[in-house]
């Protein structure tokens, strides 16, 4: 019994050590908090920005299909771009200016960051950033993995033996449109999605806990940013009627308008950032017709939807 314990303490001592080694670094290494690990967005920082743009869109897929540069730029008169990627949080764009930086200038950030990136319980592949895990505390990394501590570590294992991928090359048609990449087709109902809390399978809303890891690390996000001096738009870009209809008085209702008040509280304290909410005042104009599913708008949608944002913001510009 005693031999078969010392073997246990031999095997287990040293992953014990290595595992330690591994939080300690990861904890106290800004070189790794401070990488993109997104390299469509790297690529576009790269193949979009120009000494001369004075706009720049960027955030999550809903920006990224749902403003048109091009319009911007013959309203304003201002050369924008639209640098927005897929699922991207705000600590990723963060980490993007800090390592790029923007066109020197009077310049504007767009920004569209959906509720996905504040949900603690938002952890799948798609919609939880590496570098949103680098910037938790081991405490935070812990809370928000406790049903896949496994997957956490091959996570943060991964971080330590992999390099960055290379940035992405910008493909033709996108570049063409100053990275805006447009969507065709209309929305398909009926709508389908579960609106039980506890069983949706909307990724955006599982398990929602809006104010814990994600939220702190947005707002640190978001004070880097400002505190830049960039003059910043957020824009809670709009859903579709059909979507609002279907989900009115759900969970799901609820948390995108307590997710609006956090952004208007929060914002408030910038007087570079100004927040506007297309949830809690969608425009009447834009249709079911304008969307391509029930959150992202189709071509003809983003084209009427930029003008409305323009029509509220270009004077500005």
């Amino acid at each position: 019994m005693k031999t078969l314990l010392l073997k246990l303490v031999a095997l287990v001592v040293p992953f014990a050590v290595l595992v330690a080694a591994l939080v300690a670094h990861l904890e106290h290494s800004p070189s790794l908090r401070y990488r993109v690990y997104n390299p469509e967005l790297e690529g576009k920082f790269k193949a979009l920005l120009h000494p001369d743009t004075a706009v720049v869109i960027a955030g999550d897929s809903r920006a990224q299909v749902g403003l048109v540069p091009r319009l911007i730029e013959a309203y304003t008169g201002r050369k924008a771009a639209n640098v927005a990627s897929t699922a991207c949080d705000l600590v990723t764009v963060r980490n993007a200016v800090k390592r790029y930086g923007l066109p020197s200038g009077d310049h504007v950030v767009i920004l569209s960051e959906s509720i996905f990136q504040v949900n603690d319980g938002a952890i799948d592949p798609v919609h939880f950033s590496r570098a949103c895990m680098l910037n938790m505390t081991l405490r935070e990394k812990v809370i928000v993995h406790r049903e896949s501590l496994a997957a956490l570590l091959v996570d943060m294992m991964d971080s330590l033996t992999h390099s960055e991928r290379a940035p992405e090359t910008v493909e033709t048609n996108v570049l063409s449109e100053e990275g805006y990449n447009g969507l065709e087709g209309h929305m398909r109902l009926p709508l389908m999605v579960v609106l039980d809390a506890k069983t949706t399978d909307h990724p955006w809303y599982r398990s929602l806990s809006l104010h814990g890891a994600r939220w702190r690390i947005f707002r640190e996000s978001l004070h880097d940013l400002a505190a830049a001096g960039h003059r910043i738009y957020f824009i809670n870009i709009p859903m579709s009627p059909a979507w609002r209809s279907y989900s009115a008085g759900s969970f799901i209702d609820r948390a995108e308008r307590e997710y609006a008040e956090m952004l208007r509280q929060e914002t408030s304290h910038y007087p570079n950032v100004r927040f506007i909410d297309f949830y809690s005042a969608p425009d009447p104009r834009l249709t079911d017709d304008d969307f391509y599913e029930i959150q992202h708008l189709n071509r003809v949608g983003a084209q009427k939807f930029t003008l409305i944002l323009l029509e509220k913001i270009g004077a500005d510009l």
